[in-house]
Order: structure tokens, then C-alpha cells, then sequence
């Protein structure tokens, strides 16, 4: 006797059920793509218990004959394509012929449809994927699916449901996140007869977003609009202020079809990084709309993960998109909207401490800080700021760094950065690898003002170093170079160049513990005011803390 058999249908359909079928939301999502692709101009969800004990779908689409519904229920039947050629050039959500019996395998399920332009309806019933009864009945054109007591023939599969509380939310995200790509579909979820949700058709995207998180909200977005290599990137963004705690607010949807792609949410975070905390999360609805041949969405039975033909251009174009958005007024506002005035002064002399002045350049004029006007020095490191709006707490050597990081590869966009010669030429030996990674690196820390030559023996002479680290101690700065930009460091790590640079602005920097005046910490803060990312520093530190003035009213009750 074979050891090897063929398994019953009802097997195979609990199979299929495992990789489609993970909790109500998964039935939610394939019903509501099936009622998208029927046509359908208005949904409407019913759910009991949070979908465990009912799920039922009424759409107003095409609807289907006695012998369609029927067929609908048998493995891989479907209208979405009819060629292995079709697999490449796919425009609906559903495609596979796998969702509808394996929901049904697992369920007592009742299908209620009628063909636009037929007289009369069919009913099916039946569970675990057996019809039991069929029925001549008369309905509206459209089709209405009625999942009840789901996972009742696989206990198991009920075990391993999370609260109520959990599904219903993991539920109303499938919803919500379907109608932000379909803005025309009027779509309503009530749960236990209770309506929580109600979307009408909306022209626009911002609109849709409003009807879903409020008006106030969709108002302070930001436009995300770019066409770039094929890619199209369309949405809406929220600027920094607006940031979460999780990332269930950040939707990506690719052709119509929303999408958990970690590519792109990966891409989207790093966008915004420069502007948020690590444990920060933006609002954004992002649509990406690309020729179908370009995007691969047969990865997974599920439907929910894409593969794009060329990632590295779509990255490219979805980062470009978002901070083109984020460099509006409304995150970046204009110095001028402040109106605390911060006059020039020339430049103080170095410190008793031997801490450098922190200003080299020529007096020059410049605009007020966007953290509003100085208060304070809190423990010799922190500049204390406010505005009318907020507290502001700016670490000034993570500041200056950013301030001289930005000036620093401006004036090596123009030419070498300026070296000051030493009195005596330093003889370096640093072994092999420091020679070899020296003598790899010549050119580009000849551009920063390291003026090294070769001396015999695996010796190097350094006549000349950066003008801005005048006061350090040139053997101990070659040594951390080296291990700066020689280090192992991830793919996306920034260019050596850049990390030199970094280097150089942090050992320039001032230091923790330097005091300043009140003029030198104005002029800090508009200095970074008027960098491209003035909220982290070139390593990825944050350089401000802010608090809310009106959090600190409401908790001391203050109502003035």
C-alpha cells in the first residue's frame, strides 16, 4: 500500500484556509477586494463579536448567475484572469480563485447574488465548504456574503484569536485602509449593530482621510505628488507634529491594492527620520501607481505583500516624493514668522578653558531661530528656547555639529576645505592597515585639509590639518578617523565622505559644558534654524527636546 495518498477536498481547503484565511480581518479584506472588483459603487459591513460569530458583506457590483455562484465556491475559479500570461498584467485585487472557498471551508457561509440585468437572485448555504441549499429568491442586483461562526470545524484555529477588542481593530484597519485607496466607494461598518464606521464617496483623497480621522486632521497634511521613471507616487503626509507611537497609520497602496510592503514603509520612515524620534511613527497615505508588468503581486495567498521589477527606482521616487512635502512652510516654517530679533556681535575671544570660539567666520547678518527666543543655559550644555507655542531644549554640541557638518560640505562642494600647516610635520605609523586605508583615502582627506605624503617604511608625514580642529592633537585625531570611516557599517550607512565630515564637525564642535553667552547660544540657534535637517546631527543624535506649552497649562490647570 502507498504511503502516499491523495487528501480528501475538504482537507485541501483547510489547508488553503491556514495560508488565507488568519483571523476575521483576513475575511474581511478578500470580501471587500472581491465587492472592489464586482464594480461595486457602495459596501456595507456587518460584524458580531468582532467577525468571529459574523461577517457579512453587501455590495451593490455586477453580481452573479446561479451557475457563477456555484462555480465561485471551487478552487482556483475565477474571473480576474484566464492565462498564465494574465499572471504579469494583473489589474484587480483578487486574482487567485483561492478565497472565497477557503473562507467558505472553515465557515457556515450563506451567498445571496443577482447579475445586473437578471430577473431573479440565487442562494447558497452551506459549511465547511459543502453547499447544503440552493434557492430561486428575489434581491437587489449585487451580492451579499454572510460568514458565520468561522474556524467553528477547526478549534484550533479559534484558539489562537486574540481579543475582541484586537480583532475588531485589526478588522477596521483592512476597512479603513481599503476605502483610502478607493476614495469613490461609499463603504459603512457597523459592529453589533452599532455603526462605527461611515465613509461616502469623496472626491479626494484628503476628504476620504477626513470622513476616517477627522477634518481637523486631513487639513494639516501635506500634498505628496511625483512622477518620476515610470512611478507615479501620490497622498498625503503629516508633518512631524502629527507623528504616533505605532505605525498603524502609515498606508502604502500600490495599484488600488493596500499593501504591508517593508520596502517601501522602510523608505518612508527614512524619509521623515531626519524630523522624528526613532520610537516615532508619521501619518501618511501613500498611492503608488505603476504599469502592472512592474509589480509582482503573487507572492504570497494572501495578497498582501508585492515584489516591484526595479525596488531601487521606486525607493528612490517614494523618498524624493516625501521630502519634497516635508520641505513645506507648515514643517520647516519660514525664521520670519518669529519675532524675537537676535542682534550681531563680533566674535569672542578663546575661553579660559581652551575651548576654540565658536565663531571663526565674518560678522555676518542672519535671521531669528525657529525655536523662538534664548531663556536660558541649563548645566552649561543645553540652551533653553521658547516660543509661543512650545519649550524647546537644544543640546549645543550635537547642534554646532550639525551647523558645521552642513558648512563644511558646502565649502567642499566649492574646493578644499582650508588646512592649517603645523610648525613641525607629524610622523604617523600606524601599521599596514592604517597605511593601506591612508593611502586609499589620500585624495579625499586631502579635500578635508590633511595634507599627508609618504616618508619610507610604512611611515606617513602630516604637514597640514583641517583649520576648523585647531587645539587638537593630530596623531589621536588620525587614529579615531581611521576607525571612523574604516569601521564595518551597513548598506545604507551614509558615503565616507560624509561620515569624514561628520568626524571633523563633531572633534570642531563645542563641547558639552562650554559656556556661552547669550548672543553666541541666538546665534547658535539660528544657525541651525537655516540647516537642511535641524533636529539630528550628521550621526543620527537628536539635537532637540521640545515640550508643549499647552500640555504644561492643561496640567497645571492654567486656563488663561
Amino acid at each position: 500500500m502507498s504511503r502516499i495518498v491523495r487528501l480528501p477536498d475538504h482537507v485541501v481547503n483547510q489547508i488553503a484556509a491556514g495560508e488565507v484565511v488568519e483571523r476575521p480581518a483576513s475575511v474581511l479584506k478578500e470580501l471587500l477586494e472581491n465587492a472592489v472588483d464586482a464594480g461595486a459603487a457602495r459596501v456595507a459591513v456587518d460584524l458580531k463579536d468582532a467577525g468571529r460569530s459574523l461577517i457579512r458583506v453587501v455590495d451593490d457590483g455586477i453580481g452573479m448567475t446561479a451557475q457563477e455562484l456555484e462555480l465561485a465556491l471551487e478552487r482556483h475559479a475565477t474571473s480576474k484572469i484566464a492565462s498564465e500570461r494574465d499572471l504579469a498584467d494583473i489589474r484587480s485585487l483578487g486574482f487567485r480563485g483561492e478565497a472565497l472557498p477557503a473562507i467558505c471551508a472553515v465557515s457556515r457561509f450563506s451567498l445571496t447574488s443577482r447579475a445586473r440585468g437578471s430577473e431573479g437572485g440565487t442562494l447558497v448555504k452551506g459549511e465547511a465548504g459543502v453547499i447544503r441549499q440552493r434557492l430561486t429568491v428575489d434581491c437587489s442586483p449585487g451580492t451579499t456574503v454572510e460568514i458565520r461562526d468561522l474556524f467553528f470545524n477547526t478549534p484550533a484555529r479559534l484558539k489562537f484569536l486574540r481579543s475582541p477588542q484586537a480583532e475588531l481593530g485589526a478588522a477596521l484597519r483592512v476597512a479603513t485602509q481599503l476605502a483610502l485607496a478607493h476614495p469613490a466607494l461609499h463603504l459603512s461598518v457597523t459592529h453589533n449593530e452599532r455603526v462605527i464606521v461611515t465613509t461616502p464617496k469623496a472626491a479626494h483623497l484628503r476628504d476620504r482621510v477626513g470622513a476616517l480621522l477627522g477634518y481637523d486632521l486631513a487639513g494639516r497634511l501635506l500634498e505628496v505628488a511625483r512622477e518620476e521613471r515610470g512611478v507615479t507616487v501620490r497622498g498625503l503626509a503629516g508633518p512631524p507634529a502629527l507623528a504616533r507611537g505605532n505605525r498603524d497609520e502609515m498606508v502604502v497602496i500600490v495599484n488600488g491594492r493596500p499593501v504591508r510592503d517593508t520596502l517601501i514603509l522602510q523608505t518612508l520612515l527614512e524619509a521623515y527620520r531626519p524630523l522624528l524620534a526613532r520610537d516615532q511613527f508619521p501619518i501618511a497615505v501613500l498611492a503608488l501607481l505603476l504599469p502592472p508588468g512592474q509589480v509582482d503581486v503573487n507572492v504570497h495567498p494572501s495578497k498582501a505583500w508585492v515584489r516591484f521589477r526595479q525596488p531601487r527606482v521606486v525607493q528612490e521616487v517614494v523618498f524624493a516624493a516625501v521630502q519634497e512635502a516635508l520641505r513645506a512652510p507648515e514643517v520647516v516654517p519660514s525664521p520670519q514668522t518669529f519675532t524675537a530679533p537676535v542682534p550681531a556681535f563680533e566674535p569672542e575671544g578663546v575661553p579660559p578653558d581652551g575651548q576654540a570660539s565658536l565663531f571663526k567666520e565674518e560678522r555676518a547678518g542672519y535671521s531669528a531661530s525657529l525655536f523662538g527666543a534664548v531663556v536660558g543655559h541649563l548645566q552649561d550644555t543645553f540652551i533653553v528656547a521658547a516660543n509661543e507655542e512650545e519649550v524647546f531644549f537644544v543640546d549645543q554640541h550635537v547642534a554646532h555639529e550639525r551647523v558645521l557638518f552642513e558648512r563644511l560640505r558646502a565649502d567642499l562642494a566649492a574646493g578644499p576645505l582650508p588646512s592649517q600647516e603645523l610648525l613641525f610635520p607629524l610622523t604617523l605609523d600606524l601599521g599596514p592597515s592604517g597605511d593601506a586605508l591612508l593611502a586609499e583615502w589620500q585624495p579625499m582627506l586631502a579635500g578635508l585639509g590633511f595634507a599627508l605624503e609618504g616618508f619610507g617604511g610604512g611611515t606617513l608625514l602630516l604637514r597640514a590639518m583641517p583649520a576648523v580642529l585647531k587645539g587638537e592633537e593630530p596623531r589621536r585625531l588620525i587614529e579615531a578617523l581611521l576607525d571612523e570611516v574604516g569601521a564595518t557599517v551597513r548598506a545604507s550607512a551614509p558615503p565616507v565622505v560624509d561620515r569624514a565630515l561628520a568626524f571633523v564637525a563633531c572633534r570642531a564642535a563645542i563641547k558639552a559644558g562650554a559656556v556661552l553667552g547669550r548672543e553666541e547660544m541666538a546665534r547658535l540657534l539660528a544657525d541651525l534654524s537655516l540647516t537642511e535637517t535641524p533636529y539630528f546631527c550628521p550621526h543620527g543624535r537628536p539635537i532637540v527636546s521640545r515640550l508643549s506649552l499647552r500640555e504644561i497649562r492643561r496640567e497645571l490647570k492654567r486656563t488663561w
